[in-house]
């Protein structure tokens, strides 16, 4: 019986040594560690994926709630049968305008050729008449004096009248010519101006070229820019990760900047801790983490501090508390505190969970 007792006395002083210091370690735990469920599962990379340029109505989804995705990945299609037969068009019209830029080239160095070709002539003609009327001066002017003398031998009666007349005639007659030679060089002076002012009127032709491709260049760039918003009509995922949630469905009309999906990258995930104001001190950035999350309460995470808020959380709420006229209810305040995750695995890990974590204290 004594036996019994002593057992049961040891029994009982074990039991209560155990428990003494277990409390003593939740004790020490407590006053070494800031602990506080208010713990949520936040990204840095959550991205809601939107149409920039285009707009329309939804016609493929490639991708479902929960699936991995690549950067560049599809994620959506829009109808696009306007913007091609807008391409088309603008092509149909490009190739015309080139078809006429080619033709207007060909005309102008056709024009050119021939112009400078008929000035060369003309001017091979306007000599050949010049030296022909130099000539022609040359004999006009030996005839001329020899009429005079004539005309006084004449006078005196030593040469005959006929001899007189014939040379007299023969002046006339190369008079004549003369001004028949004249006539025709101002003709093919005259015909080389009317050359020359053609060749500059060419330039009328080269104005219209640069016009034909000026307009080319800037159908060219509308092209490329409809080619562009075509290639936007297919959504790509811009970052490795999962999807997060499906805002439309196919048939849906969709306008520029409507979300169509969001994504987060599971390497992007922190801990965002709300810790309460008493609990701060000795809160600082490096401070080791024990985090738990409510899902998967047999699975070990552990992080660091990477940041301690400057201002607590109620300070930018959507609608901050008024405190001017001094009638509040005090409430503890809660600092926004950055945890990066060090161990265990973030693909686990979905936007918006809960949990407990354990800050150690310095």
């Amino acid at each position: 019986m004594r036996k019994g007792k002593l057992i049961g006395v040891l029994l009982l002083i074990a039991v209560s040594s155990a428990l003494l210091l277990i409390g003593a370690r939740w004790v020490h735990f407590r006053l070494t560690h800031a602990v506080t469920n208010a713990v949520f599962v936040e990204s840095d990379s959550l991205t809601r994926v939107a149409y920039r340029r285009v707009g329309g109505r939804i016609v493929e989804l490639y991708r479902e709630e929960g699936d991995r995705v690549r950067k560049g990945d599809p994620l959506a299609k829009l109808e696009d049968r306007d913007l091609r037969l807008k391409i088309e068009e603008l092509r149909r019209k490009r190739e015309r305008l080139i078809k006429e830029k080619e033709a207007l080239r060909i005309r102008r160095l056709t024009s050119e050729e021939e112009i400078r070709k008929r000035i060369e002539a003309t001017g091979i003609q306007a000599e050949a008449l010049k030296r022909e009327l130099e000539a022609l001066e040359a004999r006009i002017d030996q005839l001329s004096r020899d009429r005079r003398r004539l005309e006084n031998l004449h006078r005196k009666g030593v040469v005959p009248s006929r001899r007189f007349e014939e040379v007299s005639t023969r002046l006339r007659v190369l008079e004549k010519q003369r001004s028949a030679l004249k006539e025709k060089h101002r003709a093919v002076l005259k015909e080389t101006e009317i050359l020359r002012v053609k060749l500059k009127q060419l330039a009328e032709l080269d104005r219209r070229i640069e016009a034909l491709q000026k307009e080319l260049e800037a159908l060219r760039k509308k092209e490329e820019d409809l080619q562009n918003m075509l290639e936007e009509t297919v959504l790509r995922s811009p970052i490795d990760g999962y999807i997060l949630k499906r805002y439309v469905s196919v048939g849906e009309v969709v306008r520029q900047g409507q979300f169509v999906y969001a994504l987060y990258n599971p390497e992007d995930i922190y801990i965002l801790v709300l810790l309460e104001e008493t609990k701060i001190e000795g809160v600082r950035e490096g401070n080791r983490v024990l985090i738990e999350i409510d899902a998967f309460p047999d699975v070990r995470f552990e992080g660091v501090v990477e940041e301690v808020g400057r201002a607590t959380a109620a300070k930018f709420a959507l609608i901050p508390r008024d405190v001017t006229a001094g009638e509040f209810t005090k409430v503890v305040q809660r600092i926004p505190v950055r945890v990066r995750i060090t161990e265990g695995n973030p693909e686990l890990l979905r936007v918006g969970m809960g949990g407990e974590v354990a800050i150690e204290r310095r």
